[in-house]
């Protein structure tokens, strides 16, 4: 098999670029996954939280350009506009705040706990309340982008893991489904870009999978399905409603050799410490589901979406640090300029580290 352009993973950051790429690029795109569906991993094993105010400004910027997208996208997407709660200091939050792109305020605890009952009991400086920010239904944006790349000729295989690649376009690459031609390798492959890069030879971009652990509780006290993303920046963890009960997360970030999904025991612990000293109306709450994903980070914590540095034809778009489902759209979009017009022009270059 022959094609211009192979891109490696099917979750947000591989069929977001395909979308993009597929509305002004002529020639053929394919795109592989490992697993059997797209999205196995991180793009569909999130918190579905669409939040835009980050600390990172090319971060923030990059949330708030997808989030006015989905709005062209209603009611396909399913998007809730709950809005957020950012728990920190007011100095901390004033400086995340972009009131001309991002609507947003400040507010008192006493206002934040009017909002969300559960923190009657949970000391914080101040919140950042942003209004336009919500869930989304992560598997309606995924066929979104699978689907429009789909119309436009986009070709997808899954169940095909790649094994081997030599060259450097074309690159041949050996998969569990045969060897694939591709004059362009586009490395989408989250938590296993890492690997994607060795085999072809790429740069060795500093980047690290780590796992992270989220929760359902059920038997909440007062849960309000209306109520906002919350997320304390101080204390690290965040909640939202899930159903009839509580989605949570202690923002563990693990390191591992392995890239299985697989739940350590010390987290329900950890959470129950969590309860008992922060959020003292969850103590009775019961621990319904539990499961983990990964959220690549680079050591700068920023995105990297780009061109090799040292190897010709090979693309990244990698370590999205679990921010990936909620900038999907703008990924995608700027990968796509960026591969088009091999430009080197902002702080998600992967030459920044040479």
């Amino acid at each position: 098999m022959k094609v211009d352009v192979l891109i490696v993973g099917a979750g947000f950051a591989g069929a977001s670029t395909a979308f993009h790429l597929s509305r002004s690029f002529a020639g053929s795109i394919l795109v592989i996954d490992q697993e059997s569906v797209p999205g196995f991993h991180a793009s569909g094993r999130n918190a579905a939280m669409v939040r835009q105010h980050e600390e990172r400004e090319d971060i923030r910027r990059a949330a708030a350009a997808s989030r006015r997208a989905y709005d062209r996208y209603q009611p396909e997407l399913g998007f809730r506009q709950v809005g957020s709660l950012l728990l920190a200091s007011a100095d901390r939050l004033e400086a995340m705040r972009e009131p001309a792109r991002i609507e947003s305020y400040l507010l008192s605890p006493r206002e934040a706990r009017r909002r969300v009952p559960l923190l009657d009991c949970h000391e914080f400086g101040a919140a950042l309340w942003t209004p336009a920010d919500g869930i989304m239904d992560i598997s309606a944006l995924l066929q979104l982008y699978l689907t429009g790349s789909r119309e436009r000729g986009v070709s997808f295989l899954f169940d095909c893991r790649l094994r081997g690649c030599r060259g450097t376009g074309p690159f041949r690459l050996d998969t569990t489904q045969g060897e694939i031609m591709a004059h362009r390798l586009v490395n989408a492959a989250g938590a296993w870009a890492p690997r994607v890069s060795r085999l072809a030879g790429a740069s060795s971009v500093p980047m690290l999978p780590l796992k992270r652990h989220l929760f359902v509780l059920g038997r909440v006290p007062r849960v309000g399905a209306d109520w906002p993303i919350v997320w304390n920046l101080v204390d690290n963890f965040y909640f939202r409603p899930e159903s009839d009960g509580l989605l949570i997360s202690v923002c563990d970030e693990g390191v591992t050799e392995s890239l299985e999904p697989t739940v350590d025991a010390d987290m329900t612990e950890e959470l129950a410490q969590l309860c008992w000293s922060k959020l003292p109306q969850l103590r009775d709450a019961v621990q319904e589901r539990v499961w983990s994903c990964f959220r690549t980070k680079a050591t700068d914590t920023s995105f990297v979406i780009g061109w090799d540095p040292t190897l010709e034809n090979f693309f990244w778009v990698a370590a999205l640090g679990g921010h990936g489902m909620g900038v999907s759209w703008e990924v995608g979009r700027r990968a796509a300029g960026k591969f088009l017009n091999r430009a080197h022009s902002d702080s998600f270059d992967p030459d920044r580290f040479l």
